[in-house]
């Protein structure tokens, strides 16, 4: 071990090819870190986090994956201030390790329980910060990060990791990238964009919890993922709650996601009871699949979806009649006759903007408004702003394709193709002569 922390100080340079060589002799000795687990806690001691970050990663890595520790607390407390001070350059370097660490630090944290957990959010954020080219770039420690933060219900937190657009994803630029910890995989991808989701539908944007649930639905795929599968039901229970009705997927969703949607499953069963806004049957549904409900954790959104039939059936009547009283109401959306209820949940609908309307106490009928079609201030800055985004987004896929098309990989990937089918062309011509004859 000696030998291995006098090679970490003589290599922790500013030189890229001494931290080149420091990388290559570490990942070399990885067994033997293991091996001599015990006497990494005294090693690391010896070693500046800062000026070493490359190699106290690799340490790290060797006694987390070893799952030795003298005292686990203080190498918690060790793993937190180290992610905070780390050199963001030899990050980068040691990307695998400081991934593995980050990954089994979240899990440290998980295990030692709340006061853990909210400690570790700070660091978990550093580390992702680190390992990130730009803050556009989505790495496997984004995932790690939310799922600490759903544990501990810090939806806000969350939330701001969030607000922050993702255009690229973390590679490895080791030499074996497909089992790197630093790469990003299908499961740690679809992980983020499904933990975003429960993070929206805490803070109560369904609407932005559709969109990211949409990304991990639509992401190809030659076989389900248990991800996609629980992403679908959580889909339609939200779709229902959102909009009254199944949206349908997108027509570059993969063949199984979509054979998997049309599925026998109880979240179609309830789709199905709520196009006829039958709250009895609906009810009778939830108590007959209420296992597999509370199995798949989405008793909540099923009881969300429920409660939202009755509105989404005031909404349609709104487009209908221009005047009902509230027992007429009532007997459309399936209600009770209790005219209070019903009078409770115009007021939240009015309040929350979904419908203009007007009660008359004296007479308990209520006059349906059309919607204000002048824009204020507050729309029509709202709007240039979307026009903004779009327009940024647009520019950025040019700019992407500009760049496939032009790099060096994809034009002598095209020139191969294309002598390939030109290939065949002549051969099929020989074969069709041959024939002739």
């Amino acid at each position: 071990m000696d030998s291995i922390v006098h090679q970490i100080h003589t290599l922790s340079t500013q030189n890229e090819s001494d931290l080149k060589k420091l990388k290559d002799f570490l990942r070399h000795e990885q067994e033997t870190l293991k091996a001599n687990a015990s006497q990494i806690d005294q090693a690391l001691q010896a070693l500046d986090p800062v000026q070493c970050t490359l190699g106290t990663a690799f340490l790290l890595q060797a006694q987390l994956s070893a799952g030795f520790f003298s005292n686990q607390r203080a190498t918690f407390a060790f793993i937190c201030n180290f992610l905070k001070v780390a050199d963001s350059q030899q990050a980068k370097k040691a990307a695998s390790p400081m991934t593995a660490v980050c990954r089994s630090f979240a899990q440290m944290a998980i295990d030692l329980g709340q006061p853990a957990m909210l400690m570790s959010l700070k660091p978990l954020r550093a580390g992702l910060e680190k390992l990130q080219d730009t803050p556009e770039t989505l790495t496997p420690v984004h995932a790690e990060f939310l799922r600490v933060c759903l544990k501990v219900k810090v939806y806000h937190i969350a939330a701001q990791l969030l607000d922050q657009a993702i255009y690229d994803i973390s590679i490895s630029t080791g030499g074996n990238s497909s089992n790197s910890p630093a790469q990003v995989t299908p499961q740690s991808f679809l992980s983020f964009f499904y933990y975003g989701a429960l993070v929206r539908i805490g803070t109560r944007e369904y609407a932005k919890a559709i969109q990211l649930l949409l990304v991990a639905l639509t992401c190809p795929a030659s076989c389900l993922s248990a991800i996609q599968a629980d992403a679908y039901k959580k889909y339609v229970l939200l779709c229902l709650k959102v909009h009254g009705e199944v949206k349908p997927l997108p027509v570059y969703t993969s063949h199984i996601l979509q054979r998997y949607s049309k599925s026998a499953s109880y979240v179609l069963e309830i789709a199905e009871s709520f196009k006829t806004a039958d709250a009895t049957a609906l009810q009778r549904i939830i108590e007959e699949k209420q296992p597999a409900i509370e199995a798949d954790q989405n008793m909540g959104l099923v009881k969300q979806a429920l409660a939202s039939m009755q509105r989404h059936k005031i909404l349609t009547l709104t487009k209908t009649y221009l005047t009902l009283s509230l027992s007429e109401i009532a007997s459309e959306a399936g209600m009770p006759t209790d005219t209070n209820e019903v009078e409770a949940i115009l007021f939240d609908m009015i309040s929350e903007g979904e419908i203009k309307a007007r009660i008359d106490q004296q007479t308990g009928n209520v006059s349906f408004e059309d919607a204000d079609e002048n824009l204020d201030m507050d729309m029509m800055q709202k709007l240039q702003g979307k026009l903004a985004k779009i327009i940024d987004i647009s520019q950025r896929i040019s700019w992407f394709e500009q760049e496939v098309v032009t790099s060096e990989s994809y034009v002598r990937k095209t020139s191969l193709l294309d002598m390939s089918a030109a290939d065949r062309q002549v051969g099929g011509a020989m074969s069709y002569d041959v024939m002739d004859m």
